[in-house]
């Protein structure tokens, strides 16, 4: 079972991975950018939602296709580890992706285990190396609706992210999900 866990860590990881080129650092001006003007609401009955504002801008998977644009997720019951990644917004300009994993056993909150950002447009970042948890800040998932039987996982999130290659922070807010892994 351990081994299926990591397979599917490393598959849910893999995409994230991919390409890169060289365009301007993520800035709150990209708002200039089409965007929605709201975050999808807090849900709890596996709507297939992933969305969250990074540095006070509004940031909504969009795109197609499946590695364009798709939740990923995972709760293993018997490591009570939960995971769900935004894939990839690939549309207007923007290829970045959003991941954040915690270990949950029932609805609550619960400190972040892990968390990345990766934009695939910065020339600084290194993708092997994205935007990571910085340590002592506010990272925290709440899990508002574990449903085993129905597999749907909903909740909230913030945290605060660095990468050392940028030289620079991100602040994740107003995080939202509402997951369906059967489907």
């Amino acid at each position: 079972m351990k081994n299926k866990f990591l397979l599917l860590t490393w598959l849910l990881a893999v995409p994230l991975l991919w390409g890169g080129c060289d365009k301007p650092l993520f800035k709150p001006d990209r708002g200039s950018i089409a965007q929605p003007n709201e975050l999808p609401p807090i849900t709890t009955t596996g709507e297939g939602n992933f969305a969250c504002k990074i540095n006070g801008v509004n940031w909504q998977r969009c795109g197609g296709g499946f590695l364009q644009s798709s939740i990923l997720g995972n709760w293993s019951p018997n490591y009570k580890i939960f995971q769900i990644s935004g894939m990839r917004r690939s549309c207007e300009g923007f290829d970045d992706s959003v991941n954040i994993t915690a270990y949950v056993d029932s609805a609550g909150v619960y400190e972040l285990h892990h968390a990345f950002y990766i934009d695939r447009n910065l020339s600084c970042q290194n993708i092997t190396n994205p935007y990571s948890l910085l340590e002592n800040a506010d990272n925290w998932v709440e899990i508002l609706n574990l449903d085993t039987e129905e597999y749907i996982v909903s909740g909230t999130f913030q945290c605060t992210l660095f990468d050392p290659n940028c030289g620079d922070t991100i602040y994740i807010t107003d995080g939202r999900f509402d997951y369906d892994w059967a489907n």
